[in-house]
């Protein structure tokens, strides 16, 4: 949560091959928490639209292929993805191309259903969001920061407020805005914003505060310049002890999700609802802190937990963060283009089985936050 209503965030100058800002999907859903309770607005990592693509499995379990004999690829698995394909596939497909000023009373009863099965499907659809890497300058301390939020199809977004004085800072002073030495600060103000009875922090306006340098210390420059850290290293699949991220989008789906309840200090554990089975083996603790015996010797990473801390340039290694091709965003081009379909050979369109425009699309229960 930010510290004030007003937060200072700098955008850093890109990594080679890298963009200011890049783009990156994740869900956002209700899931399972302390307490057994359920939150709102849990974001999580989509690995149909992040991650690169999988070979094919055909009906025999062997990878299909195409005519050139090369592996057939397509998005990785995502239970959440499948989840919102299927719901959508329950519309009643007899509407498309029907306006709705044509429609009798039996395709507006269609209409009705089809609008209220996508309401449900649009749940598990994975959003699109922005991602800027830099310095959060009311905690320099932190180092590098990710700062994300997301599309927002009706234009009136974090990113329509921001790119605008991105382009007149540039033209104002013939400088880049992440220029080490000639760039900008940002000043966020924030607001409170209410939907559904909840009241939810938004930023209403973003200001450049003129050219400055990234820090006065240059050893603390050079540090910060030069952290490969990548959002990919911060925001992770979520896991839980002994399942697989995949396994834990798939517990999500069914309401079922793991979750560490620390709300009795006494009584810190792993639930894994309607998994009894699951959860003694996650709570079940077989090294010992004060142990002689190498196999039974404690680490930090036994007590695993859903959040991890910040991963940094000092712990980060090669095989940690892999190589991607990355959907990004070049400031100056039309990012607000709309964007493509995960499957490209899908060539159903959604669009014209459902009305959108009688559901707030952007009303996601979480917080626009700067960091």
């Amino acid at each position: 949560m930010p510290r004030n209503t007003k937060e200072t965030f700098r955008i850093l100058p890109p990594k080679q091959g890298r963009k200011h800002i890049e783009e990156a999907y994740f869900h956002v859903v209700t899931t399972n928490i302390a307490g057994g309770v359920k939150k709102h607005g849990t974001i999580l990592y989509c690995p149909a639209h992040n991650d690169p693509r999988v070979p094919k499995i055909g009906s025999d379990g062997k990878p299909m292929l195409d005519q050139n004999n090369n592996p057939i690829l397509v998005p990785a698995p995502c239970p959440l993805c499948a989840k919102y394909k299927k719901l959508l596939s329950q519309q009643d497909p007899s509407l498309i191309g029907v306006k709705k000023e044509e429609m009798n009373d039996v395709q507006k009863r269609i209409k009705a259903k089809n609008d209220e099965i996508y309401k449900e499907a649009i749940k598990w659809e994975a959003k699109k969001f922005y991602i800027i890497r830099g310095i959060d300058k009311g905690a320099e301390k932190d180092g590098v920061k990710f700062w994300r939020f997301k599309h927002n199809y009706k234009n009136q977004g974090t990113l329509d407020k921001l790119l605008p004085i991105l382009e007149d800072y540039m033209m104002m002073n013939q400088a880049d805005f992440s220029d080490p030495y000639n760039g900008t600060d940002l000043n966020i103000i924030m607001t409170d914003s209410e939907f559904n009875g909840r009241v939810y922090k938004a930023i209403s306006a973003i200001t450049a505060r003129g050219k400055s340098k990234l820090s006065q210390d240059p050893l603390v420059m050079k540090q910060w310049l030069d952290d490969d850290i990548s959002w990919r290293d911060v925001f992770l699949p979520k896991k839980a002890p002994n399942i697989t991220p995949f396994e834990f989008l798939e517990m999500v789906v069914s309401g079922t999700n793991p979750y560490w309840d620390d709300t009795d200090a006494k009584n810190k554990r792993w639930v894994f609802p309607n998994r009894p089975d699951l959860e003694e083996l996650a709570n079940t603790r077989k090294m010992n802190l004060d142990s002689t015996e190498d196999d039974n010797f404690e680490y930090a990473s036994d007590l695993e937990d859903v959040e991890y801390p910040r991963v940094t340039i000092s712990n980060i290694t090669e095989s940690d963060v892999g190589t991607y091709d990355d959907d990004a965003t070049d400031l100056g081009s039309d990012v607000m283009e709309n964007e493509d379909d995960l499957n490209e050979n899908d060539s159903n369109d959604d669009s014209e089985i459902s009305d959108f425009s009688d559901y707030d699309m952007d009303s996601d229960d979480y917080d626009d936050l700067p960091f």
